[in-house]
């Protein structure tokens, strides 16, 4: 949630609260009552979303690719490697010059670029892999280079999907945000009014909640006003 919005939820709250503390005053009223239960429906409603939206966020933690990566590279060193020395040894300076790679050259790699620098490595490797038992890889090394290229290129994609989830929540704030809103000016600042005389102390109480929050926030103006 943005700050407008954390200011609101405190608002929210602070008016449920405090319309809790004089139930006994509209205990005659359903209007009241349903509406009040809806506030509160909407409050927990925003809370979920917004515990949501952090999770979302939370999974592109770089903890897990660093990891991941690493264990990459180190395969495709142990793989390349050895393509260069079968590249050197048949007399092949194109394959050498793509598989004379070191550990600095792989990290500095962008995602994409390490992506398809694997998958090319990987499938060289394919080519060659009867001659390259003699050199000590087999096809347990490229089972297992094959499984760090699907498990890296899964996180590599993985913020992709993270964005599209964090925009869905953000929508749904939205909206529970605008629901809420006309549960406030739609229905209760009107039926407050029914204890403006009768019961004042709610009455002022009730204003006050509805003036804790952050000054940036725009009221909406009332039908008719300029």
């Amino acid at each position: 949630m943005n700050d407008r919005q954390n200011a609101k939820i405190t608002m929210y709250q602070t008016v449920y609260n405090t319309c809790t503390g004089f139930a006994s005053v509209y205990t005659n009223v359903p209007a009241f009552i349903n509406t009040l239960e809806a506030l509160n429906k909407g409050i927990r409603q925003i809370r979920e979303v917004e515990k949501q939206q952090v999770d979302a966020l939370s999974k592109g933690a770089t903890q897990a690719k660093t990891s991941v990566e690493e264990a990459l590279i180190q395969s495709l060193l142990k793989v390349s490697g050895t393509l260069y020395v079968y590249a050197f040894e048949t007399g092949n300076k194109e394959l050498a010059a793509k598989m004379n790679l070191n550990k600095s050259q792989l990290f500095r790699m962008e995602d994409n670029t390490l992506l398809v620098t694997a998958s090319e490595i990987a499938s060289k490797a394919a080519e060659a892999v009867t001659a390259l038992t003699n050199f000590g890889i087999g096809s347990a090394e490229l089972t297992e280079l094959a499984e760090h290229i699907a498990e890296y290129e899964s996180l590599i994609v993985k913020p992709r999907t993270v964005i599209g989830e964090h925009k869905l929540h953000t929508a749904n704030l939205t909206r529970l945000f605008a629901e809420t809103d006309s549960l406030l000016y739609d229905k209760l600042d009107k039926l407050i009014n029914l204890y403006k005389v009768s019961s004042p102390d709610f009455y002022n109480s009730y204003k006050n909640a509805r003036n804790v929050i952050n000054l940036s926030i725009r009221r909406r103006k009332p039908e008719g006003e300029a």
